[in-house]
């Protein structure tokens, strides 16, 4: 597996060219006493200033910088909670066949969902610093609900937005085999019993420094809360992972980022993307139907980023520690959240990509979604 050492080779602008949503105006900067918020009223600022800050602050998504008070907003991820149960297998049963399991001590539940991996992954890369990570989900009113909830609270979460409706806990049957591949059953239960309206959390949404998005919640959820967000000029992370779904135009306007691997990327423009070039062709396909920036991940070959002012970006995956691939349960949503963490951190696009990828590779040399996601020192430390 090769290194990181290519990342950012041969993109069409330089890496130093383009800056971050979140660039910071510095004090006195502009003859003021402190800084400003970037999107809220900017009743500091001189009227001269002012137009020189707008015409500096546009930047990856398009969108104004922001302040200090800006950077700690909470960073939240919308989405689903499972109960993971894992079964090791060496292979599938035949039509009729019964098999037993690779290892007898299988079948533990642990704590997953594309939502909840992403939550959780954020809160212990964001630990130590001053953001904060929240969560919004359905619980379920079974004994598996109190459980993943406490996990939750024990990794930090803010979960004052979750609802509790009266269903089961959604739940995902995990096939393991020896290589550390795996196909995935979900039962949906609470997971697809989200409110009509998102008021009770539009707050949240609002008040966010961006929202991450998955498609294993219904449809009309996401759709609500990337209008609020947009509205609000809060950006949208989409991860396409989950149920398989199509995107109205509408929506991918709404989206400063879509994230599919290389598959749901084929599976969404039609294009085949067995190739870089057609991955890049592919991902600037969803940029003409209004999407901003397309970061697709490619497994073992790492990512590619394709930014709304046009530059590809590369990212090569890590050498697992340890040498083997565990579990890729997982690996996925730590990538997006730790490219979220970095984005609102202010960190260019290279970076972030640098520091999702470690933290990716990290994932997958453990057993189990939420307990493969690693540390902020963890990922630092092998990014460095």
């Amino acid at each position: 597996m090769s290194s990181w050492g290519r990342a950012g080779a041969d993109a069409p602008l330089s890496t130093a060219a383009s800056s971050s949503r979140f660039m910071l105006f510095q004090p006195g900067a502009f003859g003021l006493s402190e800084t400003f918020a970037g999107f809220g009223t900017r009743r500091r600022l001189w009227p001269w200033a002012a137009a020189a800050a707008a015409a500096a602050a546009m930047t990856l998504t398009g969108r104004k910088a922001t302040t200090c008070e800006e950077s700690v907003r909470p960073l939240l991820v919308c989405g689903s909670l499972n109960a993971d149960i894992i079964i090791e297998i060496n292979r599938f049963p035949k039509k009729g066949e019964t098999l037993g399991t690779r290892s007898a001590d299988t079948g533990v539940m642990v704590p997953g969902g594309k939502g909840a991996n992403q939550a959780v992954a954020a809160s212990r890369l964001a630990a130590g610093t001053p953001r904060k990570a929240q969560f919004v989900c359905q619980f379920g009113n079974d004994s598996h609900a109190t459980k993943l909830e406490q996990v939750l609270v024990d990794n930090g979460l803010d979960l004052s937005g979750c609802g509790r409706p009266q269903k089961p806990s959604g739940q995902a049957f995990i096939f393991l085999e020896a290589d550390g591949s795996n196909s995935i059953l979900i039962v949906g239960g609470s997971n697809v019993a989200w409110p009509a309206e998102v008021a009770d959390f539009q707050r949240l949404i609002e008040g966010a420094s961006a929202v991450l998005l998955q498609q294993e919640i219904p449809k009309y959820v996401n759709e609500a809360v990337a209008s609020v967000a947009h509205a609000a000029g809060v950006p949208v992370i989409q991860d396409v992972g989950g149920e398989e779904r199509d995107f109205p135009d509408e929506h991918l306007k709404k989206l400063d980022y879509i994230c599919p691997n290389e598959t749901e990327l084929e599976r969404l423009t039609g294009m085949a993307t067995d190739s870089e070039a057609k991955v890049v062709a592919a991902a600037r396909s969803l940029q003409k139907r209004g999407v901003k920036n397309v970061l697709c991940t490619l497994g073992k070959d790492g990512a590619v980023l394709v930014t709304a002012q046009g530059q590809v970006l590369r990212q090569a995956s890590f050498p697992v520690p340890g040498g083997k691939v565990v579990d890729t349960t997982g690996a996925g949503d730590c990538f997006r959240a730790a490219f979220a963490v970095a984005l609102v951190e202010g960190k260019p696009p290279q970076e972030c990509m640098k520091f999702a990828a470690a933290a990716g590779a990290l994932t997958v040399s453990k057993m189990g979604a939420v307990p493969s996601l690693p540390t902020r020192a963890e990922v630092t430390a092998l990014a460095s």
